[in-house]
């Protein structure tokens, strides 16, 4: 899979309003398989008027659920090696300040951040070891869940066809 591939996955995450995270999987030792699936906003479930007025009911009348539904897309992110990972729960996740650098949207790619300078100064890793390239910090805020890993090597990705899924196969091979 060429570098250039799951640069466009990552593009595609990036055009995306809002994500789940839905699966997190380690196939083997030191590797890690994330699925994140797309949301948006979908339409109210209350009928206008069905609320007593001033009820809590009333409140949600115009309120639109964050769902997935069966056009959302499903990405597959595998990290053949990686030298950190966390999951957070995101209602205590701060975003990013300065002096923190990322670009991309939710699929952030730090060129500097806390959590890369905690990593160099906590673990053998660096920028020369284990290799091939310098440490990169990966971040994938998703609703209820914050994504962070520390590589230096790009992870496999791929947009999952849910058939091919559910018949128990891999996206990536």
């Amino acid at each position: 899979m060429s570098d250039e591939h799951w640069r466009d996955v990552a593009k595609q995450i990036d055009e995306c309003r809002y994500l789940y995270m839905r699966g997190l999987h380690e196939p083997r030792d030191n590797s890690i398989r994330f699925l994140v699936e797309e949301a948006g906003l979908q339409a109210p479930r209350l009928v206008p008027g069905d609320a007593a007025p001033g009820s809590i009911a009333a409140l949600f009348e115009d309120a639109q659920p964050i769902e997935s539904d069966s056009s959302s897309r499903l990405f597959e992110i595998v990290y053949e090696e990686y030298i950190s990972y966390t999951v957070s729960n995101e209602s205590y996740s701060k975003y990013p300040e300065p002096p923190e650098l990322f670009t991309g949207n939710l699929f952030r790619i730090y060129s500097w951040s806390y959590l890369l300078e905690m990593t160099r100064k906590t673990t053998y890793a660096g920028d020369e070891h284990p290799g091939p390239g310098p440490l990169e910090h990966h971040q994938i805020p998703c609703l209820n869940h914050v994504i962070d890993v520390i590589t230096t090597r790009p992870p496999r990705m791929a947009v999952v066809d849910r058939l091919a899924l559910q018949d128990g196969s891999n996206a990536i091979n």
